[in-house]
């Protein structure tokens, strides 16, 4: 073995001189590298985004939601928040009422939904005040017409602190029949959590103003429950329908979003298909560079087989090349990959500027033929104003998914380096030293 590792090993330093082989190699080793750098860093990216989406979605909605089976509302909901709390698990539990309502301003009605929370639940949630975060005001909703708005709604509708805006409801049941009920509210403070959906359509209001309004007094949309780690929620749930004797709907928050978690979840594994063809192609161009090399060095692979050397042996040799190439792309593609995914808003800035000096070059030129041609600028890579990114792309790099990125892409170099290797094995030194 240590005979074939040096030929192998002599074989790849010849390489280091210029030539279409040795350019080849190069080309593969940065196929690889780059691949590998790519894969890790948009898998980590959407592991960023998708505990980021995660946490903004779950700021404001119940890890566990305990619901009634009808529109009737829940009344022992007293009841239920006090055996919630038993758990061990369960860090908060509170009352609260949602309805779709209508938002007239001076200028245009849209449709919003309504949240309501218990005042004192609001306040103490450090959870949830961690998550609404006040531009302007505070979350002071104890005063009945007291309404709290997203930045995006009053962006979007032009209200301000102290504005006066009016909610269209429907209160009542199939039974006794459904009315509408219009309420005034004053605007006590502007939020942003980061989640469009809330800062643009939620309205949170006091708790028994929202009871009157959707006509439920005395009972209650549901009972919102948060635990200490909210990936046990589906455990948890079973456990509080046990408790509660199976005479509510309880249901934990992957039923809420499972469409869009799924969508996530499938668009990773579509860009790890897509990446990993780059990985594929790197590899197949080891095989392909290698088996150039061999042609290159029949004469010598036919010399080495005369003096003795066993086609299992003259395999080994070219297999342990190609092998050592594929290593040293993983390990390149590791170290950039990783340094790529822990410093991701550095890398968009330094795109940016590369790409903004291409444009000045452009404009440079273009603006001889064209004076009045004005200077542009290129577009800012995910920004924050759009993408709620209060801290840069996020990144979360897992350490499993590192390292069977690295492992595949290892195995991969390692399979295509077997083609070159048995193509060097059946070489017949009597056929290729007839004209020598």
């Amino acid at each position: 073995m240590r005979l074939e590792l040096m030929l192998g090993r002599r074989y790849l330093m010849a390489k280091r001189r210029f030539s279409f082989v040795s350019v080849i190699t190069f080309l593969c080793i940065a196929g690889m590298t780059i691949g590998m750098s790519l894969f890790i860093m948009v898998l980590s990216v959407m592991n960023g985004f998708e505990d980021e989406v995660r946490e903004k979605i779950l700021g404001a909605r119940a890890h566990v939601n305990v619901g009634g089976y009808d529109t009737s509302g829940i009344a022992q909901y007293e009841t239920i928040i006090r055996k919630a709390k038993e758990h061990r698990d369960v860090v908060m539990a509170s009352a609260y009422v949602t309805m779709p309502a209508i938002l007239q301003t001076k200028y245009q009605d849209a449709l919003i939904n309504i949240r309501a929370f218990d005042e004192v639940s609001f306040t103490t949630d450090t959870n949830l005040m961690r998550y609404f975060q006040f531009k302007q005001g505070s979350a002071d909703i104890t005063t009945p017409n007291a309404v709290l708005i997203g930045s995006e709604m009053s962006f979007n509708y032009g209200l301000d602190m102290g504005d006066m805006v009016q909610f269209v409801t429907v209160a009542g049941n199939k039974e006794s029949g459904y009315r509408p009920v219009m309420q005034t509210f004053v605007v006590k403070g502007v939020y942003k959590t980061g989640y469009y959906e809330y800062d643009s359509k939620l309205a949170i209001v006091p708790l028994r103003t929202a009871q009157d309004m959707a006509g439920l007094t005395g009972r209650v949309s549901g009972v919102a429950i948060k635990i200490k780690d909210y990936f046990q929620a589906e455990r948890v749930s079973r456990d509080i329908d046990k408790k509660l004797n199976n005479a509510y709907f309880v249901t934990p928050w992957m039923q809420y979003e499972r469409n869009f978690f799924e969508a996530l979840k499938n668009e990773k594994i579509l860009m790890g298909l897509a990446l990993s063809v780059i990985i594929i192609v790197a590899s197949f161009n080891i095989a392909t560079s290698q088996i150039m090399f061999v042609k290159d060095k029949r004469r010598e692979i036919a010399i080495l087989k005369t003096l003795g050397l066993k086609p299992f042996n003259i395999a080994q040799v070219f297999f342990l090349e190609g092998t050592i190439i594929g290593l040293i792309g993983v390990a390149l593609g590791l170290i950039f990959g990783l340094l790529l995914a822990t410093h991701v808003q550095e890398t968009l800035t330094g795109i940016q500027h590369i790409m903004q000096f291409f444009y000045d070059i452009f404009y440079f030129i273009a603006h001889i033929v064209v004076p009045k041609m004005q200077r542009p600028i290129f577009p800012e890579l995910f920004p924050r104003s759009v993408y709620y990114l209060n801290e840069g792309l996020p990144s979360r790099v897992i350490s499993s998914q590192v390292v069977f990125i690295a492992s595949v892409s290892f195995l991969l170099s390692v399979v295509f380096a077997i083609i070159p290797a048995y193509i060097a094995s059946r070489y017949r030194p009597a056929e290729v030293l007839r004209y020598e």
